[in-house]
């Protein structure tokens, strides 16, 4: 009797587990999160920058049919609003209409404006979270010797990017996400909540572009940064840059 209670209590004994045994457990697990939890984050952000990717070709298209519309001329990154027409996404950019707005009948989606990896919630429409490339307004089609390499609108900090801007050479709230700074903010709280977007970028330290021929394709930022540092004004030219589409100041 006493022989059969103690092969009991052994057979109960053997089915739990040891210290030892948990602790190997455990650290599987951990090891695992730590391999799979950036996959996953790589994943969710692959997904953001497809999003993003599909904003901005929504967007390009628009542009296109805007140009389409106006004698093959690029669209303007504003123009004064004399009061003879209505903003159709609620934005007021001091007086005027900006590009965002000028595309709306064409895109019909105010949600396009904004980059689902952007840490930004502009108050203000107009200032969504693209931005179009300084110097456009008005161009023709023509005058652009290679649409397939020129930027047109990209990730951005609000409604318009000047290279001056993004490589730092003159003042501006706006910015380059991943170029690591914001130039000239407005306010110390406004430049904190900047911080993460300028400084680390939003697709993998990296933009998407949109260019002039309408394809969409992502950028590492400080390849965007370094094609803005060659646009130097030499004598009565410029250098060639994608930042100039026209080859012109």
């Amino acid at each position: 009797m006493y022989m059969s209670q103690t092969r009991v209590a052994k057979t109960r004994r053997g089915k739990g587990f040891t210290l030892i045994e948990l602790l190997v457990v455990i650290a599987i697990i951990s090891i695992l999160a730590a391999i799979l939890f950036p996959v996953f984050a790589r994943a969710r952000e692959n997904a953001r920058r497809a999003s993003c990717q599909s904003n901005l070709k929504q967007i390009s298209l628009g542009m296109m049919q805007y140009v389409q519309d106006y004698d093959e001329k690029d669209v303007p990154e504003y123009y004064t609003d004399i009061g003879q027409g209505t903003h159709p996404i609620g934005a007021v950019l001091g007086g005027y209409f900006c590009w965002l707005e000028l595309v709306q009948p064409y895109v019909k989606s105010a949600q396009v404006l904004y980059c689902p990896s952007s840490s930004l919630s502009p108050t203000n429409p107009a200032y969504g979270n693209y931005g179009i490339v300084y110097g456009t307004s008005y161009l023709s089609q023509a005058a652009i010797p290679s649409p397939s390499t020129a930027y047109y609108v990209m990730d951005g900090g609000a409604y318009q990017l000047h290279c001056n801007w993004v490589k730092g050479t003159s003042g501006g709230p706006w910015y380059l996400p991943g170029a690591g700074d914001a130039g000239v903010a407005n306010s110390p709280a406004v430049y904190a909540s900047y911080t993460s977007d300028f400084q680390s970028g939003r697709h993998f330290d990296g933009v998407n572009v949109a260019f002039f021929d309408g394809h969409v394709k992502w950028l590492k930022s400080d390849q965007v940064v370094a094609e803005a540092r060659k646009w130097t004004a030499v004598g009565s030219s410029y250098a060639v840059s994608a930042w100039n589409p026209s080859n012109s100041g």
